[in-house]
């Protein structure tokens, strides 16, 4: 025992550096993402909550999320009361991104041999705090199995790092790193390819050879793992006899089509997420400034292709499911884009670690003055998302308690249980509340989305309705109103039914 005590503050004091930073990271990362620690709803959080834990488990398996449907099966084997486990979640989920945070951090510097450089460690540590706290990767402590989405970060940052260092089977751990990245979330390891090949480019700077071949060992990698989880998707859907991701092939222009529209919305519309154009002025921005570079200092022209290889990955990797997907059934959301997100953050470790455009006096000013800001406004996104989602969420909530207000009137008025909910549209629906900044799927309204409204009610009110569907006649009426704002005239009652009107 006194030999253990004196081997682990031995590993402590050899160590101590490197767990202080972590331990700032992690408060650093606690401190940003406190109002998610605090319960917080998406709109599939009211979904677990009503559904049953085998409908529940089912609806994880047939999309290959093997680990969230362990969680789900775990909270119900260990009796976990449903707000207790989603605070343990969460609270795991912040930790695995600080741990993400920090890996990353740690490798960028070991493989550079900087660690005595506080300005590069400063640097990197910025760099790094951009790929991972993002506003695409913010979702990811958005719903209830957030400890598991997050997780799958945490795989793939492992897993590129590993691909990219010399310890022995590297690239067979590395593959499976991603693939239980992506029975985790398969949005999380859309980072993998982009951040790979950054390392990659530094390890094998000399030898482009080398990076030819290491990248398309990358490729490989990260397609079978893609593979692998068409094949699992298809053996669940089979299973349950539930398909609940179609599948399709499509035709050339089906796929150009797709291409564009999905990302013109991803690069010029952002998602809707902030001013239109600002990541494409962003873009040509850095291009710009590392054009200048590589022709005024005349470095290899193989940067460019290099630079050009990551803006692509960064931002078509996260259509190529999309390319398997019926038009009709084609949507992408920012947690499906983590690349994408976290795009700037590697372009410019490219550029530091790749380019070393740091090192020219002029830029160097202007590298710092960009990492500070993207940090400082990633830092602020997640803090406003998370409180933006709060207020959303109480909002619905009043919503909700109106209309189970509204029932019990009705059950006490005329003596009958309302046993049935059926959910329609007015002329006009809006997925978010008037006055509140769009943010995705963080402020849109679960009182407004029909496959969410009766289970945020059956959270409130602690009944079960079943759910019926709405008269042609009442869907006329409805159709001709145009409400801003809740309105009980959005309710009929008929016998034990309720039909609600979504504006």
């Amino acid at each position: 025992m006194k030999n253990l005590r004196e081997k682990c503050k031995a590993s402590f004091v050899k160590n101590k550096y490197n767990i202080c930073i972590f331990i700032v990271m992690v408060i650093f990362s606690l401190i940003i993402c406190t109002n998610f620690l605090k319960p917080h709803f998406a709109l599939d959080t009211y979904c677990v909550y009503a559904h049953d834990t085998n409908v529940q488990i089912e609806h994880f398996l047939v999309s290959n999320r093997i680990f969230s449907a362990f969680a789900v099966w775990l909270s119900k084997a260990l009796n976990i009361s449903f707000f207790t486990y989603m605070k343990l979640l969460n609270l795991a989920g912040v930790v695995f991104l600080a741990a993400s945070w920090f890996i990353l951090y740690k490798f960028v510097i070991a493989i550079t041999k900087k660690q005595s450089n506080v300005f590069y460690n400063i640097l990197i540590a910025g760099i790094s705090f951009s790929i991972i706290y993002n506003f695409c990767t913010v979702e990811s402590l958005l719903f209830w199995e957030s400890g598991v989405m997050c997780l799958g970060i945490l795989c793939t940052i492992i897993g590129s790092c590993v691909f990219n260092s010399n310890i022995k089977y590297k690239r067979i751990i590395s593959f499976f790193d991603l693939l239980i990245g992506s029975t985790c979330y398969q949005g999380a390891i859309t980072i993998y390819i982009p951040l790979t090949l950054v390392l990659l480019a530094y390890k094998h700077k000399e030898h482009i050879r080398n990076i030819f071949i290491e990248s398309i060992k990358v490729g490989f990698i990260y397609f079978l793992v893609m593979i692998i989880n068409l094949f699992a998707t298809k053996i669940f859907s089979n299973m349950f006899n539930y398909e609940f991701r179609k599948m399709d092939v499509l035709s050339i222009p089906e796929i150009l089509n797709t291409v564009v529209r999905l990302g013109y919305d991803m690069i010029v519309q952002t998602f809707g997420i902030g001013p239109k154009y600002w990541y494409v002025l962003t873009i040509i921005a850095i291009s710009i400034i590392f054009l200048i570079y590589i022709f005024k200092k005349q470095k290899s022209k193989f940067y460019i292709l290099e630079y050009i290889v990551l803006v692509a990955t960064c931002t078509i990797i996260p259509i190529l499911p999309m390319l398997a997907t019926p038009v009709e059934s084609q949507y992408l959301e920012t947690r499906m884009a983590m690349s994408f997100g976290s795009s700037l953050g590697i372009l410019i470790l490219f550029l530091v670690l790749v380019v070393e455009i740091h090192k020219y006096n002029i830029l160097k000013e202007l590298t710092i003055i960009l990492i500070s800001l993207m940090m400082l406004l990633n830092a602020m996104y997640y803090v406003m998302a998370a409180s933006e989602n709060k207020v959303t969420n109480y909002l619905d909530g009043n919503i909700a308690k109106t209309i189970i207000k509204e029932i019990y009137d009705y059950e006490k008025e005329t003596n009958i249980k309302v046993e049935n909910i059926g959910v329609a549209c007015d002329k006009n629906p809006i997925n978010h509340y008037d006055g509140q900044r769009w943010l995705g799927v963080i402020t849109t309204r679960s009182m407004g989305t029909e496959w969410a409204a009766i289970e945020t009610i059956e959270f409130y009110s602690g009944e079960h309705f079943n759910q019926t569907e709405v008269p042609n006649e009442h869907k006329e009426e409805f159709l001709q109103k145009n409400w801003d704002s809740f309105d009980k005239e959005q309710l009929i009652f008929e016998g034990n039914n309720l039909y609600i009107c979504m504006y």
